[in-house]
Formats: C-alpha cells, structure tokens, sequence
C-alpha cells in the first residue's frame, strides 16, 4: 500500500506546489533495531548499493544495520503512485545488458515482466526539433533518430574505431591488458566542448544543436564541465554501436516499477535478520578510542551505532557534509570536494493533448530540452516526462512551476494539467542526479574513490567500474563490497567457508 514520502513534490493550478509523493518505498515501522549492539557491519544508505550490501551480508549471517536518512528505500531511485499510474522519479529504464541488475531482475522473477516505453505504435507518432540557426520543423522518430545517431557517432569516434581501440573493455577503463592508463588519460584530459570544437564542421546547424542538447541531456552539466571520457566510456558500454543506444538506455522498464525491485531486496534482507534505522541521517563515521577496530557511528540527532566494519553508499555530491575521524586521504578530499556535474531536471506531466501520445520532441536551449510522452493514464490524460541540464540559476521547479509549464510549452504547446517531479539538485541527500564527472576526474580519482578507508568502504554508483551513474552501477559497488566486507569478518570470526551469494 502506497504512502506519502517527505521526498518530491506535485503541483496543479488549483492547489499550487504540494510536497510529498504516494510510494511504496515507504518504510513503516522505520525502526527496527536491538539496543546497545555491536554489529558486524553497518550499510548507511538504502538506496540499490546499499540494499544489495545489506542483503548479501545478511544472508552471509552477519549482524547488519542498514541506516536511511530518508523515510524511504530507493536513493535517487523511487516509483511514485499518482492517479492510478506509476511515475519513475529517479533511475528508469532496465536493460539484460546491465548485468548486476539482470542478476537481481531474475533473482526476484521480474526479468521478463517488462513494459515498453511509450505507447504502442510510437513509431506511427512524430518528433518536434527545434535548435538555433535552424527552422523549427516536424518529422518522423525514423529521420530524428537517424540525426542523433549521425551527430554521436561524430562525436564518440575519436580513434576512427568508435572507441574500440581505446576502452575496449569499459569495465576495466584502467589499467587493463589492452590500453595503456597513460593513453586513457590523454583522452581523460577533453571535455565535451573541446571534442565538439573538433567536429562541429561535419554537422549541420541542426545536428549541431541535437548534438549538444543530447550531450547535456546525458551529462546534466555543461559542455565546458562534462567529461568527453564518459561519453566514450558509454558508448563502449552500448558495444561500441550508437544502434543500440535505444534499445539499452531508453527502451525497457519494470512493469511494476523500480520501487517493486527495491523492495524486493529490502525485504529479502529483513527476512535474513536485517536491522535498520530510516529517518536517521548521519553527521560522522569516526573510528573508536579502544583500540579494538570498532568504528561509531553518529546520527544527527546523536544517536550512535557502533560496527566493526561500516559500508558507506552516501552519493559523492553529499559525503562533504560528513565527518570522518581519521580524516580521509588528501586525495579522496580533493575529489569530494570537487563533486560531479550533473544538476538534471527530469519532470513528469499529465496532459491533455490526446494528440501527443505518440510524440516526442526536443527545443535547445530551454529549461528542459526533452519531452517525451510515455503512455496513457487512467484518465485519459498522456503521461509526459521531461528532462533538462544544469538550470539552478535560473531555475528551481518548486519555486517556480510556472517556469516548469512554460518550458514544456516551449518544447511543444501542450495543457498541463499536473506536474510530478523530485528536485535531485535541492535534495540535501543527494545534490544533484547520478555522478557525471569532470574531465581529467576518472583517471585522476577513481581509484582513490573505490579504496577504502580503514574499516570502511565505499559503495556507489557515483564511482562504479562500469555502469556508473546507473542502477547497475550502483549493485555492482554494493555486491564488491559486500564480499569483501564478508571475507575479512569470516577470517575474523573463523566461519566455515560460504559460496558468494
């Protein structure tokens, strides 16, 4: 049963911005935790790392903790239930490519209980593109799918191989048996705008302006700040063909939401004798005076938490506002305080255009810049989802829906009915979407980022080898880290020998 989160907002004519969202991710009672225990492990943060941490630690018969500054399970991933229809505010769109995140969709039997994107018979529907220096014009998704396609490969092709010859293996970005690290970091040095001064030549005004709308719709910063590694990095990731690029981003979702996966997880977790503590926001992770390789934990309220190990899923935008005793490595601090570009805008909206059902379309520059209808809701209203970049100057939607509702104008004249959204950027857990880094960042930091700190380690999609800035990045770093975590207490505690979960 669906309750109100404290996270998220709504807003219609009538009742103006309303905070909170119905969702299943709730957790009622928030509390479940033994008095005055030592745990072997503490998991802070309920999001999918941590949920896949405190979920194979207990079932490895660990005493764990998982600890939630928010009232919900997800992160920056939760399903939101409004007028009978399930609206994604965070992480979406699931692929078998994502192997971590396959491996839990078959786990928990959802592997093919899958929903397509849009309604059926998009391909029947049209594309809006407006760019400067061109005429705003209609077409097909065929034609405007083909533009973005032409304009990215462009771009990704920096070798003449579309990436192949320089990561190879976008798992292993450094340090792997093909690509030397010093040859990953002379390409880790471009931003975005230095590769498009490269080869805006080859484009026309109109590809131009695709290009790089496409390029701050992924990055969710600005050309000058966003790294042309990662673009490389993600198209290695589609197996180096931009014909995949749909199929593998945008194509697939969870019929029943990402909250039903997360779920999933969270309860299986409890059932093997998790604890955990939600509305519990944390100030510090210091390690203990008694010599005995315990670290505390504080909440903000004061209450402490004590662990022999601790695994911290904390996002990278947010871990500055935590204390660490021992402090962290100069390095570490450095990339922290440095943080990830990405300020994105994703917004829902029920319309009543019954005629953009089978639209998409896109208007650079704008407060949001894509606008894509995705499905039909009970009332007969078409389901709009719209994205933006870095816009917080200018543009804060809780303060300012009216922006929000010209900006969708903006893209294509529509009647908004309803606005639907969480504001990643103004989240004080956190600060901005899913990692997207600076240039020179991947080779300089992320090592330094996946170490760990004595007895604590660090698991999040914000640093993940592969899928970073995703739900499979964020499993895989809180599986690693899990096993490690279990390694070490095994050989602590002498437990007979277990199989990986």
């Amino acid at each position: 049963m669906a309750t109100k989160t404290g996270d998220g907002y709504t807003w219609d004519r009538a009742s103006g911005v309303l905070p909170g969202l119905e969702t299943e991710a709730v957790i009622s009672p928030r509390r479940s935790v033994s008095g005055n225990t030592i745990y072997d492990v503490i998991v802070i943060g309920a999001g999918y790392a941590g949920l896949a941490a405190a979920r194979d630690l207990a079932h490895l018969q660990h005493k764990t903790l998982l600890i939630e500054a928010r009232d919900r399970i997800g992160g920056r991933t939760y399903t939101a239930k409004q007028d009978g229809f399930l609206y994604e505010m965070g992480g979406t769109w699931v692929t078998h490519h994502m192997g971590y995140l396959f491996r839990e969709m078959v786990r928990y039997g959802m592997d093919r209980d899958l929903i397509e994107t849009g309604s059926p018979g998009m391909h029947n529907g049209f594309y809006t593109i407006n760019v400067p220096e061109a005429t705003p014009r209609r077409t097909t998704h065929e034609e405007a799918g083909a533009m973005m396609a032409k304009a990215w490969d462009v771009f990704v092709n920096v070798d003449g191989q579309f990436g192949r010859t320089i990561c190879p293996l976008p798992h292993a970005q450094l340090d792997n048996a093909i690509v030397s690290r010093s040859e990953v970091e002379r390409w880790d040095q471009l931003s975005c705008q230095d590769r498009f001064k490269q080869i805006k030549h080859k484009l026309t005004a109109e590809e131009q302006g695709i290009l790089v709308s496409l390029l701050l719709h992924i990055s969710g910063g600005h050309m000058e700040t966003s790294s042309l590694w990662d673009m490389i990095r993600s198209h290695a990731l589609l197996m180096h063909n931009s014909d995949n690029f749909a199929d593998v981003w945008l194509r697939y979702k969870l019929r029943d939401g990402q909250t039903a996966l997360a779920k999933r997880l969270f309860d299986d977790a409890v059932d093997a004798g998790l604890q955990y503590a939600f509305s519990t926001p944390i100030k510090s992770i210091i390690r203990t005076s008694s010599g005995d390789g315990l670290t505390r934990v504080t909440a903000v309220d004061g209450e402490e938490f004590i662990a022999r190990k601790i695994i911290c899923t904390i996002p990278l935008n947010v871990l500055k506002d935590i204390h660490f005793d021992p402090p962290l490595s100069q390095g570490r601090q450095e990339a922290i305080n440095i943080g990830h570009v990405n300020q994105m805008t994703k917004i829902h909206a029920n319309i009543s255009n019954t005629e953009l059902e089978r639209w998409n379309g896109m208007r650079f520059p704008g407060h949001l810049m894509y606008g894509y209808a995705d499905g039909v809701l009970p009332s007969g209203e078409v389901h709009v989802v719209a994205f933006g970049a870095d816009e917080r100057d200018e543009f804060v939607p809780e303060r300012q829906p009216e922006k929000a509702v010209a900006a969708l104008n903006e893209i294509h004249p529509m009647d908004v009915n309803k606005l639907i959204f969480h504001n990643w950027a103004s989240d004080q857990y956190s600060k901005g979407g899913p990692a997207w880094w600076r240039p020179q960042y991947m080779s300089k930091y992320q090592d330094e980022l996946q170490s760990r700190h004595e007895n604590t380690f660090f698991a999040s999609g914000d640093w993940a080898h592969g899928w970073r800035a995703s739900i499979d990045g964020a499993v895989e770093q809180g599986i690693l880290n899990a096993q490690v975590a279990h390694t070490e207490l095994r050989k602590a505690k002498r437990l007979p020998i277990r199989g990986n979960l």
